[in-house]
């Protein structure tokens, strides 16, 4: 696909998040496959002015409405999966890997999580013996977890008087900050509600993996259009941080959600084609290709230029 260099007016919702910038160049674009049925295309483009990579023009609230329909993935809660199914398995992973994360950067206190989802992390926190409270866009999945796990969760976006200034050791923004239309004011709000030397940990996919995985096409699994709306390398999140007073201490990438992702991306990749005969050797090539490149994978992931980071920040 050529690339283009397109200006996109204020009206658009096109503003850079990071420096303010207007003017973009196309870089990907793809459908919500959650709703195969829909023909609307979102588009990914790069500002100009710092590399940040963003949807421009920004979905619509009806359209985001849709996108987080009751079969959205995180939605499903893997401590109710019945038996090993792929969905619990990964989901009870990367769980155990953000509570070894909060047991070597933090200690037990007050804990609150930004986009809890079905509550696999916050039950697993508890569990650590952390404090915890959280905030969800969705109604009906704040109310669930408060009926089912009894914790103190308030539905809709982050925002002042939720709680005490002050009062939280940790906030966590896991796989979050990626869907927030504002996310330096989110982060700001976060700071907030942190203890002076409290501590933001966060997971975001980067800017790099947004380029990655071309020839996967929209079946990328770390674009998951409309509802990834921004992209962000260390530089970016920096400059976010250092906005909401706040000093960003790490961003590492690892070779597990790299492979991951590209393992992910190969099974929706061979999923669009219904007959057996045209997916199956279509997976196993991607996969193969995949396990040959796990050297450059790791490499990738070791420069910090992998897919997902790691990232953690202290107020100041």
């Amino acid at each position: 696909m050529a690339v283009q260099s397109t200006r996109i007016n204020e009206e658009s919702n096109a503003r850079c998040v990071v420096c303010g910038g207007e003017q973009w160049i196309f870089v990907r674009e793809g459908r919500d496959l959650y709703r195969p049925e829909s023909a609307r295309v979102f588009k990914l483009m790069k500002c100009q002015t710092c590399g940040q990579i963003a949807q421009c023009p920004a979905p619509s609230e009806d359209e985001l409405g849709e996108a987080y329909s009751a079969d959205y993935a995180p939605y499903c809660p893997a401590w109710k999966e019945t038996g090993w199914p792929m969905w619990r398995i990964f989901r009870t992973i990367t769980t155990w890997r953000r509570i070894q994360r909060l047991k070597r950067y933090a200690r037990t206190g007050n804990l609150l999580e930004v986009g809890t989802g079905a509550g696999d992390f916050l039950r697993a926190a508890r569990r650590a013996g952390w404090e915890v409270k959280a905030v969800e866009y969705s109604v009906d999945m704040a109310e669930a977890i408060h009926k089912e796990l009894g914790f103190d969760v308030r539905s809709g976006e982050l925002r002042p008087g939720l709680w005490a200034a002050g009062q939280f050791d940790v906030v966590a923004f896991w796989s979050v900050l990626e869907h927030l239309r504002n996310p330096v004011g989110s982060l700001s709000i976060a700071s907030s509600y942190l203890k002076q030397g409290g501590a933001i940990l966060i997971q975001i996919p980067t800017l790099d993996g947004a380029e990655l995985g071309m020839r996967f096409g929209e079946h990328w699994a770390l674009l998951e259009f409309p509802r990834h709306l921004n992209f962000f390398d260390r530089h970016a999140l920096e400059s976010l941080c250092d906005q909401a007073g706040l000093d960003l201490i790490l961003f590492k990438t690892s070779l597990l959600e790299m492979a991951w992702c590209y393992v992910t991306s190969s099974l929706s990749f061979a999923n669009q084609f219904k007959s057996p005969l045209q997916r199956l050797p279509r997976l196993a090539a991607l996969l193969a290709i995949i396990l040959l490149s796990l050297p450059w994978l790791a490499v990738r992931a070791w420069r910090g230029r992998g897919t997902e980071a790691f990232a953690m920040a202290i107020k100041r």
